[in-house]
């Protein structure tokens, strides 16, 4: 009975902990699904939500009428009899993660910049656009409005491709510890442009400056928005835009990013 018992403890931790895991996409439309796995084919996530809900996409579109229908059927009293008499052999225990052990189990299946953007309206520019950039922080611990502080938390250049944007060769945070690492701006980013000039998306981004010896600080993945005390980028007059792109980060501080000397590539 015991090692039945542990057995069945076993089976029933992995089922929860696929439980957990089952819901990021849930809200998510179809053609997200579909316009996400156009971009990104052999994305784990985004495959196994498409196989889940029987979709077939066709140019970042689900295909009307393609998921599959599940229909139930009621079992027979003879199996619901057996099944009863199954059970009252079966002990349930109730399991429960740490914080700690539940949030690294959640890392490995939902990508930290996941963001859904077909709520926006993306421009498509045909010239490829390369633009400088700054990142300023901005605290509120006296100020409801924010107080701009002077020196760049991180520097460097932005390549916008369409509506993609990535950072460009050479760009850095300047806080030390793990942001010495060049690729959270290189793989940790997932920020499009908006047709109004704001940019949309998630990213790595580092808030406390770490002095040699200190311990590491994990990056936050803010969420940028059309913010409504940012100054856009002016895409009709590229060559003269100075925009000013607010992040909201923390309740004690958050940062701006300043886009300036841009150029057509």
């Amino acid at each position: 009975m015991k090692l039945k018992r542990i057995l069945l403890t076993v089976l029933l931790a992995i089922g929860l902990i696929e439980t957990t895991f089952a819901g990021p996409y849930d809200d998510w439309p179809d053609d997200s699904i579909c316009g996400w796995l156009e971009q990104k084919p052999t994305h784990a996530g985004y495959l196994g939500e498409a196989k889940k809900r029987g979709l077939t996409c066709e140019g970042g579109k689900a295909v009307k009428g393609s998921a599959k229908t599940t229909t139930t059927t009621k079992s027979t009293s003879t199996t619901k009899s057996k099944a009863s008499t199954a059970n009252s052999d079966i002990t349930i225990y109730e399991v429960v993660f740490s914080p700690a052990v539940l949030k690294e189990l959640l890392d490995r299946v939902i990508s930290k910049t996941d963001y859904d953007f077909s709520k926006h309206k993306l421009t498509n520019n045909v010239k490829d656009i390369q633009c400088r950039f700054t990142i300023n922080r901005v605290v509120y611990d006296n100020s409801e409005l924010g107080v701009p502080e002077h020196w760049d938390m991180a520097k460097g250049t932005i390549n916008v491709n369409g509506s993609d944007v990535e950072f460009g060769e050479g760009s850095y945070w300047k806080m030390g510890g793990l942001s010495t690492d060049k690729s959270y701006l290189r793989d940790e980013v997932n920020i499009k442009l908006t047709e109004d000039g704001h940019f949309v998306g998630k990213m790595a981004y580092f808030t406390h400056t770490v002095k040699q010896g200190e311990v590491p600080r994990e990056p936050l993945y803010p969420t940028l928005t059309k913010h409504k005390r940012s100054t856009p980028m002016d895409l009709k007059n590229i060559d003269d835009v100075y925009a000013s792109l607010w992040i909201d980060v923390e309740d004690w501080a958050g940062g701006i990013m300043r886009i300036s000397r841009c150029k057509y590539l």
